[in-house]
C-alpha cells in the first residue's frame, strides 16, 4: 500500500543517514540489513506507480474520486522513492571498505567453522549411540542433540551474516549429517527399545507356557518393520545387532518348539546342557530366559539331533515296555495225555509268532544308532527271548518222545517183557 510504501521510506531513509564507524558491526549489519530490503523491494515498487495512476484516472472516469491524500503520495512517492534509491547507492559506496572488512572477516569464520565442524563430526560419531550394546544410549542422544543444537544457531549466524553481505555460503554437509543422524538414531533406538521390552516380557515367561506362534508372528513383524527404515542405518552395528538379535530368536523359537516335544527326559537335558556348556535345573519354573541363555541359536543342528534322538528313544522305550508287558502276561497252553490225562504244555501259534516278533524288533533296535541308552535292557531281552525259544523247542521234543514213548513202554505189554529194565526206568519218569 502507499501508506506502506511511506512509512518504508522514512524509516529506512533516515536509517541511512545514520553516521557509520570502522569497528561498528552492529550499525553497518543494521545498514547493510536496510540495502538489502530496498534492493529486494525495488522491482515491485518500480513497477507500481504507473498503474496505480491509470486506475485512479479508470475511477475518476466513473465519478468515483480517491481522497486528496492519495493523490498527494501518488505525486510526491516517485520522488521520495528515487531519492532513496540514490542514497542507496551512496550508501553502498560508502559502506563499501567496510564491508569488504566485514566479508574478510565472515570469509574466515567460515573456514574456522568449516574446521570447527570437522571436529564437531568426529566427537559426534564418537558419542552417539551407533553400537547395540551401548548404555544410556537415549542420554547420549540428548547430549549430542544439545550440542548441535548449538552449533546448529551458530550456523544459522553465519549464514544470516553471509547472506548480508553476498557471501557465498559454504553448504555445511558435516552438520547437516549429524542433525540427520539423530533423527535416525532416535528412531532406532526407538525400535530397539520396543524389541527389548518384548523380549523382556518374553523372557520372564515359564517356557512351556511360551506361545512360539505368537512370538514368532511378532518378530517378523519387527523385522519388516526395520527393513522399512532409512538404508544409511544398515552399517551401523545397533542396525546390525537388532537385525541379530531378531534373527537369533527366530532360529531359537524353532529350537523351543523342538524341545517342547513330550520326548525330552532329563538325560536329553543334559545332554543339551553339555553341548552348550551351560548348566541349569529343568524344573516347571524354568523360564523361557534360562533356555536362550544356553544360546540356542548356535546349536539348531544339535538341538535337533537331540530331539530326534530323544523320540527314536522314545519309540524303543514303549517297545520295550510293550514287550516286558507282553511276556509278563504270557502263559503256555495246556493238554491232557489221551491215556493218562497228564497235563501236556502247548504253545500257541500266536505265541511263537509274537516271539519271534519281538526278536525282530530287538535285533532292528541293536542296529539303530540310538540303541546306547538301552543297550543293557535290549540285549538282555534278546537274551532272555532266545532262551525262550529254546526251551519252546526242546519242550516240544521231549513231550513228543515221552508220548511216543508211553504208548511203547506202558500200552504195550509184550515190549514191557521183553525189556523190563527199559521199562521200569521209564515208568521212573
Amino acid at each position: 500500500s502507499l501508506n506502506e510504501l511511506e512509512e518504508f521510506i522514512g524509516k529506512t531513509d533516515a536509517n541511512l543517514k545514520r553516521p557509520i564507524k570502522e569497528g561498528d558491526y552492529q550499525t553497518l549489519v543494521e545498514i547493510m540489513a536496510h540495502l538489502a530490503a530496498i534492493k529486494q523491494r525495488e522491482p515491485s515498487t518500480d513497477a507500481m506507480f504507473v498503474p496505480m495512476k491509470e486506475t485512479i484516472e479508470l475511477l475518476k472516469s466513473y465519478n468515483q474520486e480517491l481522497p486528496e491524500e492519495v493523490h498527494k503520495q501518488l505525486e510526491t512517492l516517485p520522488e521520495k522513492w528515487l531519492n532513496l534509491k540514490r542514497n542507496y547507492v551512496a550508501m553502498r559506496q560508502n559502506v563499501a571498505p567496510l564491508q569488504a572488512n566485514e566479508v574478510t572477516n565472515i570469509r574466515q569464520k567460515l573456514t574456522q567453522f568449516d574446521t570447527k565442524q570437522t571436529q564437531f563430526r568426529d566427537t559426534f560419531k564418537a558419542i552417539a549411540p551407533y553400537a547395540y550394546d551401548t548404555s544410556n544410549s537415549y542420554i547420549k542422544i540428548d547430549r549430542v542433540n544439545r550440542d548441535l543444537v548449538k552449533m546448529e544457531k551458530d550456523m544459522q549466524t553465519l549464514m544470516k551474516s553471509a547472506a548480508l553481505f553476498e557471501v557465498s555460503f559454504p553448504d555445511y554437509k558435516l552438520i547437516k549429517q549429524c542433525r540427520k543422524d539423530t533423527k535416525l538414531l532416535k528412531q532406532l533406538w526407538d525400535y530397539i527399545s520396543l524389541v527389548r521390552f518384548s523380549m523382556d516380557d518374553w523372557k520372564s515367561t515359564r517356557w512351556r507356557e511360551i506361545n512360539v506362534e505368537q512370538i514368532d508372528s511378532e518378530i517378523k513383524k519387527f523385522q519388516k518393520d526395520i527393513k522399512l527404515l532409512d538404508k544409511e542405518m544398515r552399517s551401523w552395528n545397533a542396525y546390525i545387532g537388532l537385525e541379530q538379535i531378531l534373527k537369533n530368536m527366530i532360529t531359537s523359537l524353532r529350537s523351543v518348539t523342538e524341545l517342547q516335544n513330550q520326548a525330552i527326559r532329563e538325560r536329553q537335558w543334559q545332554e543339551l546342557m553339555d553341548t552348550t556348556g551351560v548348566q541349569f535345573s529343568m524344573t516347571t519354573q524354568t523360564t523361557f530366559e534360562e533356555l536362550l541363555n544356553l544360546n540356542l541359536h548356535n546349536f539348531e543342528e544339535e538341538v535337533r539331533n537331540i530331539v530326534d534322538k530323544a523320540v527314536k528313544e522314545m519309540s524303543m522305550e514303549k517297545t520295550i515296555k510293550d514287550i516286558e508287558n507282553t511276556w509278563t502276561a504270557m502263559e503256555f497252553g495246556t493238554d491232557l495225555h489221551p491215556r493218562t490225562q497228564i497235563k501236556l504244555l502247548t504253545a500257541s501259534d500266536e505265541l511263537i509268532e509274537t516271539l519271534e516278533d519281538h526278536q525282530v524288533q530287538l535285533q532292528n533296535m541293536l542296529q539303530s544308532k540310538y540303541i546306547a541308552f538301552f543297550q543293557n535292557q535290549v540285549s538282555s531281552w534278546q537274551k532272555k527271548l532266545s532262551q525262550s525259544d529254546q526251551v519252546i523247542q526242546i519242550l516240544r521234543e521231549v513231550q513228543k518222545t515221552w508220548s511216543h514213548l508211553e504208548s511203547i513202554f506202558i500200552g504195550t505189554e509184550d515190549i514191557r517183557k521183553q525189556l523190563p529194565e527199559d521199562s521200569k526206568r521209564f515208568d521212573e519218569i
